[in-house]
């Protein structure tokens, strides 16, 4: 009996499924062993190690900020007058004292000679040359003494007429006794008077006299001058002695010019030492301290680095931008620091020794959590740790990368610095290659930058 075509397909369709089958079963004995034994295990994950180092940390807090002469400030007119010479311009070093401008010098000078003579008058009435000192006397005057004779020689005629009335009879009139006695009352109100005129003339001497000071000091004002700072002023460093040396930093008038009182004439900086004005962090108000070094650094030395103190601290918080002001001083005798210059600084706040620290591909990075993997027993353990900064050491010909740890690890047993992609805790790990890598610093890292 002939098979339908739908027999055949059927009968060809159970001998593929039977293959299939036979194929499978036969896959499924290769995981076991030719002797019939158990199915093997997951292979080990080959890792290599590293072990971890101690340093020495300088802590430092970074800031930026603006660059201020230790002294700027704005000389001006203190007399009116129009400009005669000026003796400097910008950039001219100026020593402390030294003159600036000159204001035309006559009108003061004729004042000066007006109130000289208004000295003489009083001196010449009291028959001095010069204002008298502490030692002198008003009654060693001329009409001083004068008076003093006239009323003594009252008092004597006044004593002998008394004694001639008070005779029995009297001998002189009552007239006379009367006279006489008016006489020495005169006499002595005449000394009096010259000693108040004395005293009157005194005064004006004195008067004048500072009259005399104002127009000298009216003169002297005349020459502009650059400041002169006593020496342990408070704005100046107790540890620089030099004397100071201003720069013109504008000129602000030209020869010919009439100016006023507090006419703005120049602008002078004192740059032997710059301030550095920065703001803090408020949540480093307790890490900052007067004293503490500082590396300062500029875009025109970027090579260089400028070691100040810091030397003020504002106690109060800036409420809107939650930060507090430091000045810092940074010594500037080569004058290679520009007032008004941005600069960056770095304030060492600290020195922590026995530091932690793994290599930075030691740590793996997941969900913002950090964590490192150790061997133990042939199986890897996980640690999730705290990193903080991050170091340059050099190995051999080699600058490496490594990683402060501040917590969740301890001691210095090897770490895990490779296949962590493929581990988790339990992982059954071999070592490839033990390593310990010694490290040693980098001249240049971050480690031993302030």
């Amino acid at each position: 009996m002939n098979a339908s075509p739908s027999n055949v397909s059927l009968a060809g369709a159970g001998r593929a499924l039977l293959c299939i089958a036979a194929a499978a079963m036969a896959a499924g004995g290769c995981g076991q062993k030719k002797d019939g034994g158990p199915p093997r295990g997951p292979q080990a994950i080959v890792v290599e190690q590293a072990r971890p180092t101690t340093q020495t940390i300088r802590r430092s807090v970074d800031v930026v900020g603006t660059l201020y002469g230790l002294e700027e400030t704005t000389i001006s007119a203190k007399v009116p007058g129009r400009v005669e010479s000026i003796f400097q311009d910008v950039g001219d070093a100026v020593p402390a004292g030294s003159p600036l401008l000159q204001i035309e010098p006559r009108d003061y000078l004729l004042v000066l000679e007006q109130k000289k003579l208004a000295v003489r008058d009083p001196l010449a009435k009291l028959g001095l040359r010069a204002p008298p000192d502490a030692s002198f006397k008003p009654e060693n005057v001329a009409t001083v003494r004068r008076a003093k004779l006239q009323a003594d020689n009252a008092q004597s005629r006044f004593e002998r007429v008394e004694k001639l009335f008070r005779d029995a009879p009297p001998r002189v009139s009552e007239q006379d006794y009367t006279d006489a006695r008016t006489a020495l009352e005169v006499a002595r109100s005449n000394h009096e008077v010259e000693l108040l005129t004395v005293g009157s003339l005194l005064a004006q001497v004195e008067e004048r006299t500072a009259e005399l000071h104002v127009a000298q000091q009216r003169l002297a004002d005349a020459t502009i001058r650059a400041p002169v700072q006593e020496p342990g002023a408070a704005t100046r460093p107790a540890a620089q002695t030099a004397a100071t040396v201003y720069h013109v930093a504008a000129r602000l008038v030209s020869v010919g010019e009439y100016v006023r009182e507090g006419t703005p004439l120049f602008r002078l900086v004192d740059d032997s030492v710059v301030k550095l004005r920065a703001a803090v962090p408020e949540r480093y108000a307790r890490d900052v301290r007067t004293g503490q070094s500082v590396s300062v650094e500029v875009a025109a030395y970027p090579d260089e680095k400028f070691l100040g103190q810091v030397s003020r601290i504002n106690p109060q918080v800036d409420q809107a931008s939650r930060t507090f002001g430091v000045e810092i001083l940074v010594p500037n005798r080569d004058r290679k620091l520009k007032s008004g210059a941005f600069a960056r600084a770095s304030i060492e706040v600290r020195v922590d020794h026995g530091v932690l620290c793994v290599p930075q591909e030691s740590i793996v990075s997941f969900a913002g959590e950090q964590k490192v993997f150790r061997v133990a027993d042939g199986k890897a353990v996980q640690y999730g740790i705290e990193t903080g900064e991050h170091l340059q050491l050099r190995r051999g010909d080699r600058v490496e990368e490594w990683v402060e740890v501040r917590s969740g690890l301890a001691g210095l047993d090897p770490v895990v610095v490779s296949g962590m992609s493929k581990l988790a805790t339990g992982v059954a790990v071999t070592v490839r290659r033990p390593e310990t890598r010694p490290a040693s610093r980098s001249p240049s890292g971050p480690a031993d930058a302030p």
